[in-house]
């Protein structure tokens, strides 16, 4: 083995190289090095391909980013984390490397760009996919506005919903708009390549992501049905979301428990595990809204009896009957839960000459071509000398996959995936979110109920009223997540329905499904049946803990996956209880993530005719958005501080009160020119604060200003006037 240099990395590798991972032979050039560009460009590194940091002179801003490994701040924790696998070129002064962009771009599938590129306009029609990401895009009234991930929450409605019924409202922590942004940008770069390698004559193409657009997955339905109902609900409280109940974040002896009972059946188990009786056999709280509605009555009881539990204990037993109750773990106890240990959730960043730390690895696993658990992470320019001698043996890029494995290609004007058909047998929002994405990609989507189990985003209490008023065709939710889809009905535990079924399977290239674990086989339609009838199929299975470990066979909804994921702790104030974000924040992440599982095995299909089962966990999906804390607490031994709205490194950092009800400004100062900035518009009231270290030492002071001079002014009116 190579001796290593001082400051580089290398993670532990699996079996899987770059030479035979499901992506290898596509070659990615970064030159926007961001946390988003970052994100995507590690997705395909970890899949086999040949990723390419052109960096500045200073290196990438993620180099300067926290967190930082040693107390200087020269080693950034995510900059390690977003790098391993990929190369580093510096492009210098001179001539031969002023053309480096030109000549790399001429060897590359894909350009990653934030929208302003140096280069002949030839040189840049020529790259197959140039794929570009920003905060808004480069379109729309936003296209020139400052961007930050609080900032894309704020606009996309999240924040509104999070924090105090008083305010201020809660902004989620770390880079999260921005890893959503990246694994968008995958999505529609991968499915994008996989089109121009089935049909070459349709590229190049041009493809933006907006990070802002990625970060409205959690929102959208809301806003469909505020759209359709004219409800747009409010901000209930920490932890507290609609319309179900009992659903939240409980104090236990020994730790935090995560609780979500939606059912009537989990409502009942759930009281009679606290010895609450009477509450299970009261008719109206069949009612998750009358539940909700007396929750000033049931939360006391309910506090006061987990209060006296083991967390672990009550998490297990309430598993076991059917409730799908959560651990919700410090950063600390993350690292050593025994599902994600058993799974190889974390692997060790190593160095030669320093302590190594755990960094998460990619949430789904393609168990014919493993992703790849790590790589060297370059020191800044180290690999320019060997990419340049490379590219003059072989100057040109690989030639495209020949149409075959893939299927038909479509009509010209068709999407990226046209002729390729996935059979859906998932229910809820993560599994129809998946499909979704490649419905709109071009793919054939077929999905599958029965009359009697229909998807429970229909509805999942089917009254008589609801059958007689055709409520399963009404629902917002369900009509949101299966647009561009057909559909059919089969009784699976029949036997011609199962025949039927797998006569679609059969035909199709992939089926995707989030059952809980031992349903499909209980059917006959474990992946071995249905490999038995389609050798090359994949299967995508995504339960919420993963298709192996312990805890494979356990309940789950997107509040239990979050509250799972450890990421409660990293929001909020540190007097306050772990804080969620959204009623159901594990489902759009899952669903992203299936989406780019699905496309990472169908390029393999479509390279090799090899189908493979893929395993997705959507608690390891929430990771990535955990990453600023699990870095922070395996390389430095501490959690991040919970400090609300308010930044260890940059001040104001908040949500400010504006005019009328319950309205709000995110406010976000990042550098001097943006204090001077905002110094000169507020005028007197901010005359008093001085430079960097001085606004951080008087933060709350500095608050207390800003607040006043916002209250007065409209929200809209101000962040238009800031921007």
């Amino acid at each position: 083995m190579p001796r290593q240099s001082a400051g580089e990395a290398i993670l532990t590798e699996s079996s899987s190289n770059s030479e035979a991972g499901a992506l290898a032979g596509i070659r990615v050039v970064d030159i926007a090095g961001t946390v988003a560009s970052g994100y995507c460009g590690k997705l395909f590194a970890d899949h086999g391909a040949e990723v390419i940091n052109l960096e500045p002179a200073a290196g990438f801003a993620t180099r300067r980013l926290p967190p930082f490994v040693d107390v200087a701040g020269t080693r950034s924790a995510l900059h390690e984390y977003l790098s391993t696998g990929k190369r580093s070129l510096v492009a210098g002064p001179d001539a031969d490397d002023v053309g480096l962009l030109a000549r790399l771009c001429a060897s590359a599938t894909v350009l990653l760009d934030s929208g302003a590129v140096d280069l002949e306009p030839a040189t840049l029609a020529a790259i197959p996919v140039r794929s570009s990401l920003s905060w808004f895009g480069s379109t729309g009234p936003y296209a020139d506005f400052a961007g930050s991930d609080g900032l894309c929450f704020a606009l996309s409605g999240l924040v509104k919903g999070m924090g105090s019924i008083e305010g201020p409202p809660l902004m989620p922590t770390g880079y999260q708009a921005q890893i959503l942004g990246g694994l968008a940008a995958y999505i529609g770069t991968l499915a994008n390549v996989i089109g121009r390698e089935r049909a070459p004559a349709r590229f190049p193409v041009h493809l933006e992501t907006s990070i802002f657009e990625a970060a409205i997955c959690f929102t959208e339905v809301a806003a469909v049905g505020y759209h359709n109902t004219g409800w747009a609900g409010g901000r209930m409280g920490i932890n507290r979301f609609p319309p179900t109940y009992p659903l939240g974040i409980f104090a236990c002896r020994d730790g935090w428990l995560g609780v979500t009972a939606l059912t009537p059946q989990q409502w009942q188990g759930f009281c009679r595990l606290l010895d609450l009786d009477a509450f299970a056999a009261e008719p109206r709280y069949y009612s998750t809204a009358e539940r909700l509605a007396d929750s000033a009555l049931l939360e006391p009881l309910i506090m006061a009896r987990l209060r006296e539990r083991s967390a672990r204990e009550t998490f297990l037993e309430g598993q076991r009957i059917g409730v799908p109750l959560a651990l919700v773990p410090t950063m600390a106890e993350l690292l050593e839960v025994d599902q994600l240990q058993i799974r190889g959730a974390f692997a060790p960043l190593t160095f030669a000459d320093q302590p190594s730390y755990q960094v998460p690895v990619t949430p789904f696993r393609l168990r014919g071509t493993p992703p790849r658990q790590g790589g060297v992470v370059s020191a800044l320019g180290a690999d320019t000398a060997a990419v340049v001698a490379a590219l003059a043996v072989a100057p040109g890029r690989p030639a495209p996959v020949l149409p075959g494995a893939g299927g038909e290609t479509g009509a010209p004007d068709a999407g990226p995936l046209a002729g390729i058909r996935v059979i859906d047998l998932s229910m809820g929002w993560a599994g129809p979110l998946a499909a979704r994405h490649l419905a709109d990609l071009g793919a054939d989507i077929i999905k599958v109920e029965s009359c009697e189990r229909f998807d429970w985003w229909r509805s999942w209490e089917a009254t008589p009223e609801w059958i007689a008023s055709d409520g399963a065709e009404k629902s917002v939710s369900f009509n949101t997540m299966n647009r561009g889809k057909q559909a059919i009905t089969l009784d699976l535990e029949d036997p011609q329905g199962r025949a039927l079924l797998l006569a679609l399977v059969a035909g199709a290239h992939a089926v995707v499904e989030n059952f809980s674990a031992g349903v499909l086989p209980k059917l006959g339609l474990d992946y071995a049946a249905l490999r038995a009838v389609n050798p090359a199929l994949i299967m995508v299975s995504m339960p919420a803990f993963g298709a192996a470990g312990p805890w494979k066979p356990f309940r789950a909804y997107g509040s239990t996956v979050e509250h799972s994921s450890g990421l409660p702790h990293l929001n909020g104030s540190a007097g306050d209880p772990p804080t969620m974000h959204h009623v159901a924040y594990g489902d759009p992440v899952a669903g992203l993530n299936g989406a780019a599982a699905l496309l990472t095995a169908l390029r393999h299909q479509a390279r090799t005719g090899a189908g493979q089962f893929v395993d997705l966990s959507q608690v390891e999906c929430l990771l990535p958005l955990a990453v600023h804390g699990i870095l922070a607490q395996s390389a430095t031994g501490s959690p991040p501080p919970r400090m609300g709205n308010d930044s260890r490194w940059h001040a104001p950092h908040g949500v400010y009160p504006c005019a009328g009800d319950d309205a709000w400004i995110v406010i976000q100062v990042f550098d001097e020119a943006q204090w001077r900035a905002l110094q000169a518009e507020a005028g007197a009231l901010l005359a008093d604060f001085g430079d960097l270290q001085d606004r951080l030492r008087r933060r709350e002071a500095l608050n207390a200003a800003l607040a006043v001079w916002t209250g007065e002014l409209d929200a809209r009116a101000l962040m238009t006037r800031l921007q």
